[in-house]
């Protein structure tokens, strides 16, 4: 069970625990974990992922087998991720368009984000840029076709990472590993100072069964739009009987391939067939648990029997001079031996040590060395398919075989219901010719007059030329409408509108159940659970409408019209709630009497009579009734007062209501109360039991938005009104709205009749930053920068402003008076209202007087008055140290100056200034 390693393909592994292997350990492996296989003997828990680039293989548990005789845990490599042996993988589905992009971008576009595989290098050096569309397709098989299209090779390293480029880039072009015939007792065999040897037994193989002079490839397309390209063979040496080059001309489908790469396609399917196949598989036992070589990498091949000799190339090893010719290994297979770590990583990171567990093995290593594997360079094509001409035929009208044959029928509910048979003609094609593709008929179906979103849509198999439409209900017109649909999906007109008018019901109830009664001697009542003859209560059909009852002296007698004593409602709903029905109709007589009911339904068809049962005198007048039950109770007005034991309901189970004893009481569909009125004094009434709803009861009101988020609530105990969302006097005109955005913002708008909730005035609490909270009242914004009135505890002992201003931050443009501390001192300062004029009358932008006043340590300082403009200000100040001093302004800036005094001033000694812009 050794380790299998194939370029550019899946691979595979397997290894075998030991039978001591706790159960708990083979509970940790779980399917798509990793093993690692590394040199030495190391601890996975202290090198953790680091293990993954130290492995010499990496691959992914796919199966475990446990029996009596052997444990073994199986999986594959790392190419996984991408596609499985099945083409199972991460599926493109939404295309992928690449248009002339380098071969690392068009990588890059096809591993996308949130996969398995991520971006490992990819290599420069690839030449061209690649444009192709990508769709249902795996990963795999995208990234594996650009990058044979562009020359260039991928794998997918121990961390899941893609690396892709030149074969030079990924492997060892040089080589550093010589492979040479097991040839005893000589001196060739073992490592040189920089060469690597195996010796080992040598198979060779070679063979023309996949020669080819020709390639012809199809590309993207369908019937004549298929776009094509081919490649010839210019060393063609094989001649065929008659001495005339032989001609294999190999057809390749590559249906995702675009036509600007077709060229190029085809040249690189024929570069693998053009000359023999040629491998050699060397099977030795000088293995190195390091690992001397990785699959991918060139080899010196030495072999003189065999013929594997190079004499145009020599090298020098291990002292004597040999002529190899270099090869590629492209597959190995290797048995897992002792000195190793074995190792697996769960999917959440940790890692288990299983060295301990492996059963070890022995046995050789097989290097395939030469072409790359045919099953690798047959697995970028697909089957030449028929890529068939699209279908440009359009069915054309059905026509209508009438008259058409209607029926009812009883439906599993217990209803009535009627059918109708419709029959059309065969149709053709809209240009005249015989449909040969036809998939299907599709009949639309609508109580007349139909409208346009109220079609019905029945379907009926190609070949058949009737169908029954089923569920109509009895008596009722309809109209009919058909088309024919290809296999295309190309849709035929709709045929003109028939019109036709189902059977009535004709289907008589079952015979009803002989009924329960009690007679007197001017009267009959009758108690019915409505049920058939044939047993059982409540299962007469659901378009019963009422039981007449009929009257004989034998129990032998026919019911017929003159029989007839009265009828007794009867209905679906009294059977859905299970209520019985109970009637009385007067008969006079002293003699034996005997009932028999009929059911009727809405249609008037007529049951066969119940059987017969007699009557006994068991009724007696109102002042000798001591209890009386709701079954005695005839349907009519009721006035006196009722003591209820029980309950009365619209039905059993579902939507209904109920009146018992503790109040009253709804239900919706489901079966969940949404009412309820108490006799204690509680209710409740909802209007749904999640999302969107409004709720009422004894603690208040409230709102519910479709997130079942409360919106609204109104405490009656306390009269507390929270809402959340935007509240508003009016819906539109002058009003004002709280929370405008909808949000919990703290803010008001005040809107007149004109204008937006933009432009309106406004009062809010804003931050300017994370020490800067501020109250503002501003005007309406519409024409201009609006009013407005700031208050803040600012950076120190807070400041106010008065005025407007073009930029919430700014304080250089706009028009306001200031007081408090704006940044590092306390000032008083004007701008915009303040504007001297020169002697035209034009007045100076920028005008301003800032008054201050700071403490200054030393004979020279600079003052920062922290106002901003182009111009610069000019400044006046006095230092006030005690006594007069010498001072002077030495430069003017426009957000600070600089002075100077004659005396040093002590650092709690203040500057007094007024700062003026004119």
């Amino acid at each position: 069970m050794p380790v299998n390693e194939k370029l550019m393909e899946l691979g595979s592994w397997s290894f075998e625990l030991v039978d001591e292997t706790p159960k708990t350990v083979l509970d940790q492996i779980g399917y798509f974990g990793h093993v690692a296989f590394v040199p030495g003997k190391l601890n996975p828990a202290e090198y953790g992922d680091e293990l993954l680039d130290m492995a010499r293989y990496v691959g992914v548990v796919m199966g475990k087998s446990v029996d009596h005789l052997r444990k073994v845990v199986s999986g594959q490599g790392m190419s996984l991720w991408l596609a499985d042996s099945d083409g199972k993988g991460d599926l493109i589905e939404t295309p992928i368009q690449i248009t002339g992009q380098t071969f690392a971008n068009a990588i890059r576009a096809i591993l996308g984000s949130g996969t398995a595989v991520v971006e490992g290098t990819l290599h420069s050096g690839v030449a061209g840029t690649y444009t192709g569309r990508h769709v249902y397709q795996s990963r795999h098989k995208a990234i594996n076709f650009i990058c044979t299209t562009m020359g260039a090779e991928w794998r997918v390293n121990g961390r899941g990472e893609l690396d892709a480029g030149l074969t030079t880039s990924l492997y060892n072009e040089t080589p550093d590993t010589v492979i040479v015939r097991r040839r005893p007792n000589r001196h060739t065999d073992g490592d040189d100072l920089s060469l690597h040897g195996l010796r080992g037994d040598m198979g060779v193989a070679s063979d023309v069964k996949d020669w080819t002079d020709r390639v012809v490839l199809l590309a993207e397309g369908e019937g004549n739009a298929i776009a094509t390209a081919s490649a010839d063979n210019p060393d063609n040496p094989y001649l065929d009987l008659r001495g005339q080059p032989i001609h294999r001309t190999r057809v390749i489908s590559e249906s995702t391939t675009a036509p600007g790469n077709a060229a190029a396609r085809a040249e690189y399917q024929l570069a693998k067939y053009v000359t023999p196949r040629s491998a050699l598989t060397l099977t030795t036992d000088d293995y190195d648990v390091s690992g001397a070589f990785a699959v991918g990498d060139w080899a010196w091949i030495y072999n003189v029997a065999a013929g594997l000799v190079d004499t145009q190339n020599e090298i020098t090893f291990r002292g004597e001079r040999i002529n190899p010719i270099r090869m590629r290994m492209v597959g190995a297979s290797w048995p897992i031996r002792r000195g190793m770590t074995v190792a697996y990583r769960g999917q959440d990171g940790s890692w288990l040590d299983l060295t301990p567990y492996v059963v070890w093995e022995g046995g050789e290593t097989t290097v395939t060395v030469g072409d790359l594997l045919r099953a690798l360079s047959d697995g970028s094509v697909e089957p030449v398919g028929p890529r068939p001409i699209p279908d440009s035929t359009i069915p054309g009208v059905v026509s209508w075989s009438l008259p058409f044959e209607s029926g009812v029928y009883l439906a599993a509910d217990g209803t009535t219901r009627a059918k109708m048979l419709v029959k059309w003609d065969l149709p053709l094609n809209v240009d005249g010719s015989t449909i040969l593709d036809g998939d299907h008929y599709e009949i639309g179906y609508g109580v007349s007059p139909v409208a346009v979103d109220e079609w019905q849509t029945a379907y009926a198999p190609w070949g058949d030329l009737q169908a029954m439409v089923n569920d109509l209900s009895p008596g009722v017109d309809y109209d009919f409408r058909i088309r024919a649909v290809d296999s295309s999906n190309n849709q035929g007109a709709w045929s003109a509108t028939q019109t036709e008018q189902t059977n009535a019901d004709t289907i008589a109830p079952s015979t009803p159940a002989p009924p329960t009664v009690a007679g007197s001697l001017i009267a009959i009542q009758i108690t019915h659970t409505l049920g058939m003859a044939s047993g059982g209560e409540w299962n007469l059909e659901l378009d019963l409408h009422h039981l007449e009852v009929h009257v004989g002296a034998t129990n032998t007698f026919t019911a017929d019209e003159t029989t007839l004593k009265g009828a007794v409602s009867a209905h679906a709903g009294m059977i859905a709630a299970q209520i019985p029905a109970v009637g009385t109709v007067p008969v006079a007589e002293t003699t034996a009497r005997w009932v028999r009911v009929i059911a009727v339904d809405e249609a008037g068809n007529r049951s066969a009579a119940s059987a017969a049962v007699t009557a006994t005198a068991v009724l007696i007048d109102d002042a000798h009734i001591s209890d009386l039950t709701v079954t005695k109770v005839t349907a009519g007005t009721v006035s006196a007062n009722w003591l209820l034991g029980a309950s009365i309901r619209t039905a059993n189970s579902g939507q209904r209501v109920e009146l018992n004893q503790t109040g009253l009481h709804g239900y919706n569909s489901g079966g969940t109360e949404l009412v309820s009125l108490l006799n204690t004094g509680s209710f409740t009434l909802r209007s749904a039991t999640t999302g969107a709803r409004v709720e009422l009861d004894n603690s208040g009101f409230r709102a519910y938005n479709s997130s079942s988020q409360q919106t609204v609530d109104i405490a009656s105990s306390t009269g507390n009104v929270t809402i959340v969302g935007q509240l508003s006097s009016a819906f539109s005109g002058r009003r004002i709205i709280f929370n405008p955005s909808g949000t919990t913002d703290p803010e008001i708008r005040f809107l007149s009749t004109i204008g937006t909730i933009a432009t309106s005035a406004r009062i809010m609490l804003a931050n300017s930053d994370s020490d800067w909270t501020f109250f503002k009242i501003e005007g309406p914004t519409a024409g201009g920068s609006p009013a407005q009135l700031h208050l803040s505890h600012g950076t120190g002992v807070g400041f106010t402003r008065l005025g407007e201003d073009s930029a919430a931050d700014s304080y250089d443009e706009g028009q306001f008076i200031g007081l408090g501390n704006s940044y590092s001192d306390r000032r008083i300062w004007f701008s915009g209202r303040i504007k001297p004029a020169n002697d035209s009358g034009v007045p100076f932008g920028h005008s301003a007087v800032i008054p201050g006043s700071v403490d200054v340590d030393g004979t020279a300082f600079t003052i920062f008055d922290g106002y901003y403009a182009g111009d610069p200000m000019y400044a006046m100040f006095t230092p006030t140290a005690g006594n007069a001093v010498g001072h002077a302004v030495t430069s003017n800036g426009s957000s600070s100056f600089s002075g100077i005094v004659s005396v040093g001033l002590s650092g709690s000694d203040r500057v007094t200034y007024w700062n003026i812009r004119l």
